[in-house]
């Protein structure tokens, strides 16, 4: 019987290491967390040494677990809690090359793409954008981005 529950442990700390490597939408992770149950149970109930080795292995994993969960228990709940950077609204804060420029409106290019972009804050009287020069995307209106030129304090990204 114990060396069943030896087999069980073996076999469900293998397919939870499967499960980090290879996307079974958690039936392998599942599978293993329920033989490393089943392994634990049958060593606990068996004879001879089975006691002596199913305290310990329960008691490292316990600890091991709550080890995890206190270090990422933080990090998941700061993660909740950031705004979603994906897609179009991620180019927003980013800096851009114009490409081609003629009045309010013209092409940028960020984000390893050329955008339609139209300038958002400036004067009247300030000299129109040229090609060459850094401007910040600002604001999102379909598929064209509101620039304003780059301050010269402003960092690189």
């Amino acid at each position: 019987m114990a060396v069943f529950g030896v087999l069980a442990l073996v076999v469900g700390l293998l397919l939870i290491i499967v499960e980090t490597h290879v996307p079974t939408i958690g039936i392998a992770g599942t599978v293993g967390a329920l033989s490393v149950a089943s392994g634990a149970a049958l060593l606990l109930f068996s004879g001879g040494f089975g006691p002596s080795v199913a305290l310990p292995v329960a008691a490292g994993a316990a600890v091991v677990g709550g080890g995890l969960a206190a270090v990422a228990g933080p990090k998941v709940l700061r993660a909740r809690r950031a705004p979603v950077r994906s897609g179009p609204q991620s180019l927003i804060g980013t800096s851009g090359t114009v490409r081609s420029w003629r009045g309010t409106e013209g092409q940028i290019e960020t984000a390893g793409g050329l955008w339609r972009a139209r300038i958002e804050f400036g004067y009247d009287a300030d000299p129109p954008l040229s090609a060459g020069e850094r401007v910040v995307v600002e604001r999102l209106h379909g598929l064209t981005l509101g620039v304003r030129r780059r301050e010269p304090w402003e960092v690189e990204p």
